[in-house]
């Protein structure tokens, strides 16, 4: 038995390694404004910047969407990330090409939606990055509106993404307007990666529950190949000479693989 769940792990990994098409995902950046409403303090956007600039460095995805932060710190990260360019606050690798970008109309106050048609050689797709920060029943609307967007501005009938923070988690009515479309990568993934819920308060050793507020939607024509929660953190040293182990978001980024069907 155990040689062969190591047998189907390497497959998958060889699978994983050969498919990949594209490694696209979310991160809700706690911004300058907002870390004094967590942590004890510390937890200042000087310090978080390299530890964030460091993390996608190695991991070089494909595409990066990132909510909350202000243009000034997405210019910022977007300086210090040396293997990518911003289309606002949607980040991707230089080996992509960007067609165009804008933004979705007709949201509430309070809820933003960005978007970017790329192309990743001959394969062009679009990516909507949304941020929910109102009530469930405006993000419920607010997710009908984008999932309508997605059509109107992609009339192409590319594969299309849709990313982001939805305000709310994976059992309230916004979700399935969202999953009518498009596949929580999470739930279909073959391979996952996510022991916590995506909210972390800058506490890892909190009790944070399972529940998931950041998603990575992929096109129901699309293969999702796994799915992963990155939980990389930091160390600062205390006033008592102790360590404190830190985290460089309230939030912890999703991140998807997948292949486009041919």
């Amino acid at each position: 038995m155990k040689k062969t769940a190591t047998l189907l792990i390497i497959s998958l990994m060889a699978l994983c390694a050969q498919a990949q098409d594209l490694y696209i995902g979310s991160y809700y950046i706690t911004s300058s404004t907002e870390e004094s409403s967590h942590g004890d303090g510390k937890d200042k956007w000087a310090n978080r910047v390299t530890i964030i600039r460091n993390l996608f460095n190695f991991e070089k995805p494909d595409v990066l969407a990132v909510q909350s932060l202000s243009s000034s710190e997405c210019a910022q990260l977007d300086k210090f990330l040396t293997n990518h360019l911003a289309a606002g606050d949607i980040l991707y690798h230089k080996n992509l090409q960007l067609d165009t970008c804008g933004v979705v109309d007709g949201l509430p106050e309070g809820n933003t939606c960005s978007w970017a048609k790329l192309r990743k050689g001959e394969q062009a797709f679009y990516v909507f990055n949304m941020c929910m920060t109102t009530s469930v029943d405006v993000i419920t609307e607010s997710a009908v509106h984008i999932r309508t967007a997605t059509g109107e501005i992609n009339t192409e009938k590319l594969p299309c993404f849709v990313v982001g923070y939805l305000g709310a988690d994976e059992n309230s009515r916004a979700y399935p307007k969202l999953t009518a479309k498009f596949n929580d990568c999470y739930t279909a993934a073959p391979v996952v990666s996510a022991e916590l819920g995506t909210v972390n308060n800058f506490d890892l050793n909190a009790n944070h529950g399972t529940s998931r507020y950041d998603f990575v939607f992929a096109p129901k024509t699309a293969r999702v190949i796994a799915y992963g929660q990155l939980q990389y953190g930091y160390f600062t040293k205390e006033s008592n000479g102790s360590y404190k182990h830190r985290l460089p978001s309230t939030h912890f980024p999703v991140m998807a693989k997948v292949a486009f069907q041919k």
